[in-house]
């Protein structure tokens, strides 16, 4: 009865043991590390120019990715068929079963931002029209003012997340009476019932990235496992305890070779090691054995334990702070680095968002992550490295008196061993193909301008055919026109295939479903539409105030003078201008002279108008120009002149001297309507000062480009050199990258004095203690002087063979000097970007006062060529194929040019602020608020004289919320938290 009453113990006591032996539960391991970290990062987070924000390595909720399961034990993904079949399958799914798992929060977010938005934009219409600048002409994000503000339903949310949608062009309507419109030169339409498009604006596609993109959660987990490293070998300078147990039961029979024996042999070893900055090294062991002895009627007990003490201190070879705390270091430093990684991958990921114009560089867990390459990390460093339980147990790392199960396996030589398990290698996220919100809707605006452009070419299409139907044009000049319209439509097609390839890859950016309809707001290029919808306005009310004139044809010659004096003071297009209020005073002094003496005036003004031609040309060649006076006066005759013979032609008209000889009814009207035509042609020329005028208006609202200053520096104004000299000192001083690869520099040259110590010999000084209880006997805890050994012991190798070492040593020279060009190629380049960046946006701020008058010069070439194209004959010159063939020529061309300019425009002015954005991301000076979107108030921060009112301009393209973050203040975070961890089992 007592054995079995014992052996029931000693089972009882085997399974406290093995249930000891699982540890604590993985919540638990996944926990203290989480801790760990966070305790390593807030450590670290000392830096404002590179603090940590936006940071945590769960994923957030309201991801696409968000994962709502236990991370402990998630789920079972569905297997590839093949993979499951031909390969053994030991896991199976248990309670969290077999499913892939996928978020939807950001469904959600992208809604209420849909509704936020709309209603924005809602009264925007009514506001441009009590305006006088009038609102864009085209805007990218359609259906604002058609779509029905019901916002979307949980069940369309997630139709538009799993159906497949194709976006349809947007822009002007086609033109009333035109047999194809623009709408209908693409096959690429949204069905009909198809979700509406979630309309995005530029600050919230950036937000939408900090929680949805895959490459953000990479950079968070690569600094979430940098911090791991730190917490290791912080660890191995610790007091770090073992303990190890065994229990045998062991019986052999009286004719077997071992002394035949019936008993249980129970094992057991506990202890520390505990390293210092020194290379010291101590460890201590408590052993125990305990057998207890069942045969015969002479039961037994005897129980023996040992103490072992080393204390081992290396005074050459891989002794020293220097060697053992290399280790640290590196993994301290390497942590800082990525630290600094982070904070500049923050800053590329807005421009990856915003822009499109450039890539993300991403950094690794071990290094710098530095754009420009990452130094040399030559191996063989001559330091601890992790701790090893087995430390201190003799050479074979096996507690004393128990078997090695390896070396019995291995004694079978037919024997294969399976290979290591829960080996593993971290993945990367793919790369995103480079889309862009900038990018993007420059795709979507020169899509507009196709259509545009197609619907004044169709419209001129149309009147091609009218002419040629009273035969004033032939057939080729209506297929000339009908070629253009094809031209442009293989135009729109190849655009709308590349903004719809350009969207996915913004959507892929994002994190987004391809197939999840999202629309951009047009802000960023909003004030250059309406600039462009300042001068279709004019041009509109110019064509406007024409074809009400000519309607005039039809009254009688003496009211004609009337109805154009009405025009002339109260149309639209005259409205706040000079002309208006001259007009009357003007043509008054004309209507009061008789024929003679209006002759005579128009004699006189044309010979003092070519005498101040002659002397403007005189000038020219000389490289002058005529004086403001001269300049004045010349305008004014000019003017003068047109008013000059609008008056003598429309004396004429009312005389109705086009009326003798001709009787034939007919004959009669078509002499009327030609005669009607050259008052209406000279009524025109007059009109055009009005016109002028406005133009001068509009000239001075072109919308200014986004200002470039740093440290003071108008880099735009400036002197290139000075300019230059700024952004270079600015990119030296501030770039994180660069000051990772000055510090490795510093790392290269410290491993010289590793390597160094290598080629040492060695010389380590050791003391050991060790001490016993009697044997055979059951007292385990007896310990005495008497059985105490103490040792004192210098271990010496003289350095002989020191091949390897020395090659290593040669290495490493080698490196440093590497490092040292690295760190001069990474200074010169960076030097050399920040120029060029800076060259291109003194040329593209060029370009675009260039563009600002091609633009204009092309409305006025359409306007003249097709007034010229509608025009009749001069009296007396009959109509000729030669001139019409010309004249179409000259208005397709027209309207070539002026869609060539606004493509051009629209491609200066986003290249223009892509490039800003990279050069103040080079500079390393693109403070983020919480939404991760830069604080752009560096002209209120940095220009000479700052922006009107000191405030940033909140509607400036790319522009934040005026928000300052110097002074080391940092804005809470607001719209995304860190989530927490799944809870406990």
């Amino acid at each position: 009865m007592d054995k079995a009453v014992r052996l029931s113990r000693l089972l009882l006591l085997a399974g406290l043991l093995s249930l000891n032996l699982t540890g604590c539960t993985r919540h638990f391991y996944r926990d203290r590390a989480d801790l760990e970290v966070s305790d390593i990062l807030t450590q670290k987070d000392q830096y404002s120019d590179w603090q940590i924000e936006q940071y945590h390595v769960y994923p957030d909720p309201r991801a696409r990715f968000a994962d709502d399961s236990n991370p402990d034990r998630p789920p079972m993904p569905p297997d590839d068929p093949a993979s499951s079949e031909m390969a053994p399958n030991p896991q199976k799914p248990r309670r969290a079963g077999v499913r892939m798992i996928e978020g939807t929060g950001y469904l959600d977010l992208l809604a209420d931002w849909d509704r936020e938005n709309r209603a924005e934009a809602a009264p925007e219409p009514k506001k441009a029209e009590a305006q006088s600048d009038g609102s864009p002409i085209r805007t990218v994000a359609a259906g604002d003012s058609d779509q029905s503000e019901e916002t979307n339903g949980d069940s369309q949310i997630r139709q538009a997340a799993n159906a497949e949608t194709q976006e349809k062009p947007e822009g002007p309507k086609p033109l009333s009476g035109s047999p194809t419109g623009a709408q209908a030169t693409t096959s690429l339409s949204t069905p009909p019932g198809a979700p509406r498009p979630y309309l995005l604006k530029v600050e919230q596609a950036v937000e939408l990235g900090l929680i949805n993109s895959r490459e953000y959660q990479d950079a968070r987990e690569n600094l979430y496992m940098a911090a791991l490293p730190v917490a290791t070998q912080r660890f191995s300078f610790a007091a770090q305890f073992f303990a190890f147990g065994q229990a045998v039961r062991q019986w052999a029979g009286i004719q077997t070779a071992d002394t035949p024996r019936n008993n249980w042999a129970l094992s057991s070893n506990v202890g520390f090691s505990k390293l210092f900055s020194t290379g010291a090294l101590l460890l201590a062991d408590f052993a125990n054995q305990t057998v207890f002895n069942m045969a015969g009627f002479g039961r037994s007990l005897t129980s023996q334990s040992t103490i072992n003490l080393d204390l081992i201190q290396p005074l050459l070879r891989g002794g020293g702070r220097a060697v053992t705390l290399e280790p640290l270091t590196q993994a301290e430093r390497n942590l800082l680095y990525q630290i600094r990684t982070f904070a500049r991958f923050r800053k590329e990921f807005y421009v990856f968002i915003a822009g499109g114009g450039a890539g993300i560089s991403g950094g690794t867990s071990g290094g710098g992550g530095s754009i420009f390459g990452s130094a040399f990390q030559p191996s063989g460093v001559l330091a601890p490295g992790t701790f090893s339980p087995t430390a201190g147990l003799g050479s074979s790392g096996i507690v004393p008196g128990v078997p090695n199960p390896i070396l019995i396996t291995g004694n079978n030589p037919n024997r294969v061993n399976p290979g290591v398990s829960g080996q593993f290698s971290l993945n990367t996220s793919l790369a995103a193909p480079i889309g862009g919100y900038l990018s993007t809707l420059l795709q979507a605006e020169q899509r507009q301008l196709d259509i545009f452009s197609l619907e004044k070419l169709e419209a001129n299409l149309q009147l091609a055919k009218a002419t040629a139907e009273g035969g004033d044009i032939s057939e080729v000049q209506v297929q000339q026109f009908e070629q253009q319209v094809l031209i442009r439509r293989t135009n729109l097609l190849a655009d709308q295939l590349q903004y719809l390839s350009s969207l996915d890859s913004f959507k892929l950016q994002l994190g987004l479903p391809t197939a999840l309809p999202i629309e951009l707001d047009d802000t960023p290029f909003r004030p250059l539409n309406q600039q462009f919808q300042r001068y279709e306005d004019l041009f509109n009310e110019f064509a406007a105030t024409s074809e009400e004139s000519d309607r005039f044809s039809t009254l009688e010659p003496p009211r004609v003078r009337a109805e154009l004096r009405r025009i002339f003071t109260t149309s639209a297009l005259v409205r706040g201008t000079r002309f208006r209020n001259q007009i009357e005073k003007r043509w008054s002094g004309w209507e009061k002279l008789s024929d003679d003496d209006l002759e005579k005036r128009l004699e006189s003004h044309g010979d003092e108008r070519r005498g101040l031609l002659a002397k403007r040309d005189d000038l020219l060649a000389k490289g002058q120009g005529l004086s403001e006076a001269d300049q004045g006066r010349l305008n004014d005759l000019s003017f003068e002149i047109d008013l000059g013979n609008y008056e003598k032609r429309l004396r004429y008209y009312e005389k109705q001297t086009w009326k003798k000889g001709i009787v034939a009814p007919e004959r009669l009207a078509r002499a009327q309507q030609l005669e009607f035509r050259y008052v209406l042609s000279v009524f025109i020329n007059v009109l055009i000062e009005a016109r002028n005028e406005r133009l001068e208006q509009i000239r001075t609202t072109w919308p200014e480009l986004a200002r470039l200053c740093v440290n003071g520096v108008d880099l735009i104004k400036a002197d290139l050199d000075e300019s230059q000299a700024a952004v270079v000192q600015a990119a030296l001083t501030n770039r994180l990258d660069l000051m990772n690869i000055r510090s490795q520099l510093v790392d290269a040259w410290r491993q010289v004095a590793i390597f160094a110590n290598a080629l040492l010999g060695s010389l380590n000084v050791q003391y050991h203690l060790d001490t016993s209880t009697p044997s055979g006997l059951a007292q385990p805890l007896a310990f005495d002087a008497h059985r105490t050994r103490q040792e004192l012991i210098l271990n010496t190798q003289l350095p002989l063979v020191r091949i390897q070492e020395r090659n290593n040593y040669r290495a490493c020279l080698i490196n440093f000097q590497r490092a040292r060009r690295i760190l001069q190629f990474a200074e010169d380049r960076l030097a050399s970007d920040t120029r060029n960046e800076l060259r291109s946006l003194r040329q593209l701020e060029e370009n675009y006062r260039i563009q600002q008058r091609q633009v204009e010069l092309g409305y006025l070439l359409v306007e003249n060529s097709l007034d010229t194209f509608k025009a009749p004959a001069p009296p007396g010159v009959a109509a000729t194929a030669g001139n019409a063939a010309a004249l179409t020529t000259q208005l397709i061309g027209a309207q070539n040019s002026l869609y060539q300019a606004q493509f051009n425009m629209t491609t200066f002015w986003i290249s223009y602020l892509n490039t800003r954005l990279q050069l103040y991301r080079d500079m390393e000076l693109m403070p983020l608020d919480y939404r991760g979107v830069w604080i752009d108030d560096i002209a209120t921060r940095e220009c000479p004289g700052g922006a009107a009112g000191g405030k940033a301009d909140p509607s400036h393209p790319c522009q934040g919320d005026g928000r300052s973050a110097r002074d080391g203040q940092r804005p809470e975070p607001k719209a995304v938290s860190a989530p927490q961890s799944a809870t406990a089992e």
